[in-house]
């Protein structure tokens, strides 16, 4: 992307630190003009970098970086490092702020929202939407979108190339929904979302019933009810509930390929990585993490603030939040059959166990 040039003074007058430099100068934004962020090694003058680690500080001395975001606590001991050290002083100016990574995230933003192609608000021709559906006059329908009856697009949100909504669908403001994502009848999108190209909102959980053998399927007459501020990573498929609603908290943030089954909950700020599945009509807390291609069984119950790792098993409801791991070590196949084995025998080994501690 190419991003916009911007004075440094006026992202300092909107984000706020202060500016100081390495070799204790004064130091002061003058004309200084950027261009986007960049990591220290490739950045040049025009550009913003940062230390979120201090492990990195050698790269301050190759970089070309105009400005370089350093968290404050952090900058006297940087400076005592420079000064200890054989090499010149950087060049560059230092940005003191409380968080460097949170700060590129905020910057990266802005920088973004300022530089990216917007559509012009409107329908596109080649769209089709049903005449009793509702888009506000500030939203954006690209082309070859379907829009089913009576469904609402909020103001100020993007629906991209090929986006089917279909019947009572409701998205909110300001929501940005990527091409190719289909999203059934009925199921709710609240606003500042954003949802990327391949998602599935609102098929079918998997619900069937046995009769001699055959499977009779239940139909899910539930929705998926999403809240505000929720990202959706690509291919993602979110499952309608069987009875009652699948629900998304406030600020969930899912990366891609993720399968969240029927009458799931995930509470708010609740992050997962790639991979991860989750079986039906399981509660997940708010401010949990669960680490890429980690599984959860149905009907569980993790609490707030639990941390699962990535391609753990979660076959239990967790009863006190915390970190949990549950991972068999990769080994070599060999001595992976030794170590099956013995796992097989340990039933049998805990009985000879406390047959000889009764002895005694």
């Amino acid at each position: 992307m190419n991003f916009i040039e911007t004075k440094l003074s006026t992202l300092l007058e909107q984000f706020g630190g202060r500016l100081a430099s390495f070799g204790g100068d004064q130091a002061v934004p003058g004309n200084i003009v950027l261009a986007g962020i960049q990591p220290l090694e490739k950045a040049g003058a025009k550009h913003l970098g940062f230390l979120a680690n201090p492990k990195f500080r050698d790269q301050l001395f190759s970089s070309k970086a105009g400005v370089v975001l350093v968290r404050e606590s952090q900058f006297e001991s940087l400076c005592q490092f420079i000064k200890e050290s054989t090499n010149t002083a950087p060049s560059a100016l230092a940005w003191l702020v409380s968080d460097p990574y949170l700060y590129y995230a905020k910057l990266q933003q802005w920088w973004v929202a300022h530089s990216e192609f917007k559509p012009q608000p409107g329908i596109h021709p080649r769209a089709v939407v049903d005449p009793t559906a509702t888009v506000a006059p500030s939203a954006t329908i690209a082309a070859n979108c379907v829009i089913g009856a009576h469904a609402k697009v909020g103001e100020g949100s993007r629906i991209e190339s090929g986006v089917v909504l279909g019947n009572h669908v409701e998205v909110g403001a300001n929501t940005r929904i990527y091409p190719n994502v289909t999203i059934y009848d009925e199921c709710v999108i609240g606003s500042d979302c954003i949802v990327h190209a391949g998602v599935v909102i609102g098929a079918d959980g998997f619900g069937f019933a046995n009769e001699k053998g055959a499977w009779i399927k239940i139909p899910q007459v539930g929705r998926v009810l999403i809240a505000d501020q929720v990202e959706i990573g690509a291919n993602t498929t979110i499952d309608r509930g069987a009875l009652d609603d699948t629900l998304i908290g406030f600020g969930v943030k899912l990366d891609n390929q993720i399968q969240i089954a029927h009458n799931v909950t995930v509470g708010e700020h609740t992050a997962m990585a790639g991979c991860v599945g989750i079986a039906g009509s399981t509660h997940i807390g708010a401010r949990c993490t669960i680490g890429g291609a980690a599984m959860v069984f149905g009907h569980l119950d993790i609490p707030n603030g639990t941390h699962v790792s990535g391609a753990s098993v979660v076959m239990s409801s967790i009863k006190e939040p915390g970190a949990y791991t549950g991972i068999f070590p990769l080994q070599e196949h060999k001595e992976w059959e030794k170590t099956a084995v013995t796992l097989r025998q340990i039933l049998k080994l805990r009985s000879e166990v406390r047959e000889l501690k009764n002895k005694l």
